[in-house]
Order: C-alpha cells, then structure tokens, then sequence
C-alpha cells in the first residue's frame, strides 16, 4: 500500500471515518487501521452518526458513544512526538442537531488555551472534523463550516499553534492564514478522501521539519498514488525559505 511504504510515524483521521456510521463500518475501518501497522490518532466526523437514526442527530452523544467504543476518546485528544517535539491537540466538532455547522464546546475551547501555552518548544498541531477555513471546489453553504472559526483561530494565534489539520469537505487544499496585528500566521490543510473517487482521492504527507512544514498530497489516479506537488512553509522563527525545485 502506498501509505504505508511512505513510512510515516504517525496518522491523523479528521474524522468520517465511516460512511453511516454503522458498527459494521466501524468494525472495518478499525480493522483496516490496525492492518496498516502504522499509530493513529482521530477526531470523530459527521458521518460517525447514524444515518438512519434520528435520535442520534438530535442527541449524537449517542454516535460518539459507539465511536469511542471502537476509537477511543471523542474529544481533548492529546499525542505527543517526543523526538520529533510536535504535539497533537484534536477537538470533537460534532454536536447537537443540527450537527452542522460544526462548533467547539466552551469547555474543549477553555482547555485548548489552557493547555498549549504549557510546550513552547513543540511544533504544536491542532486537527479537527469542520474547516475553519473554506475549501476550493466545495460549497461554501453555511452547513459545512465551523460556527466558532473565528474564536478558534484566536486561540490558536494566542497559543502558537501552527498548523491546523481539518476535514468534512473531502476536498484537498493547502493554505496559510496570516494575522499582521500578531504577527502570527496558520497553515491549514485539508486531504481528501483517498479511498473515494468522487470526491479527491488525495491523503497529505506531512513532514515537520525545525525550520518549516512541508507538505506532499498524493493524488490516486490510474490504479496508484502520486505526489502532486510541495508546500513548504517556514516556522516562526525560521528564515524565509526560498522558491521550491
């Protein structure tokens, strides 16, 4: 599998793990996971809730129940890389009907600002379900947003969060946000769903280096994956980095 002869040290689900949410998809999507031998941490989706089940779109406590049965826990995600000194914060979008847009609790938004100001000498990560930012090619109807963008990306400006990993549009996308009155600036990125050919087939490889993100989508076409292109983006701190070859 191309995924895994990439090598990479760590893989991050922004959720719609599954298609319905039923447990036979979850039973899969867990099984697959597994067979990649390779870690992952995750965020759960919209698509983790029941299709068919109404009550789980009033009250998706119910779906997050299931989820974290097969995935763990639903919300505060926290996964540090040690010798790489990157660390992961991953926030639950998904709430009560309607479940889109996506928000973030108040509680999950007071902890993120309370906790990542504590590693200033981590490349810090945030991944979440809803885009805080709009996608190329996707609609930009109210639904598929998230209703607190705004607030979240002020923590993360605050913080000194770098790189924002987000999902639901199923579209590939690689963007930077600046913020001149605090000299502060994002990288946001967006895979697609690489197992689904009507949307983008595309996953992101993601290397976080000292001096600068870089990131290499890899787009399924012809029956096999290929990169596409490369972002670089240098941390703060770092010198400007020059043109890419």
């Amino acid at each position: 599998m191309d995924l895994a002869s990439q090598g990479p040290d760590l893989l991050i689900l922004t959720g719609d793990i599954t298609d319905r949410g039923t447990i036979s998809q979850f039973r899969w999507a867990r099984d697959f996971l597994r067979s990649l031998n390779i870690p992952f941490i995750s965020v759960p989706g919209n698509r983790e809730v029941g299709v068919l089940a109404v009550w789980e779109w009033l009250l998706p406590w119910f779906a997050m129940r299931r989820y974290g049965n097969f995935f763990g826990k639903i919300d505060k995600v926290v996964h540090a890389c040690q010798e790489s000194r990157v660390l992961f914060f991953g926030l639950n979008s998904v709430h009560p009907f309607p479940s889109w847009p996506g928000s973030i609790s108040r509680d999950a938004r007071y902890w993120l600002k309370a906790q990542a100001p504590k590693s200033p000498d981590y490349v810090k990560v945030l991944f979440l379900h809803h885009p805080v930012l709009p996608v190329i090619r996707s609609s930009s109807f109210w639904a598929h947003n998230l209703s607190d963008a705004g607030e979240l990306l002020n923590i993360c400006t605050q913080t000194g969060i770098q790189l924002i990993l987000q999902g639901h549009k199923h579209r590939s996308s690689v963007m930077e946000i600046k913020f001149p009155e605090r000299d502060a600036k994002i990288v946001v990125s967006s895979s697609g769903a690489p197992l689904m050919s009507r949307w983008d087939p595309v996953y992101h490889m993601i290397e976080i280096c000292t001096s600068s993100i870089v990131i290499s989508p890899r787009r399924f076409s012809e029956g096999s994956f290929s990169e596409t292109g490369i972002y670089e983006f240098p941390l703060d701190g770092a010198p400007p980095l020059g043109p890419n070859k």
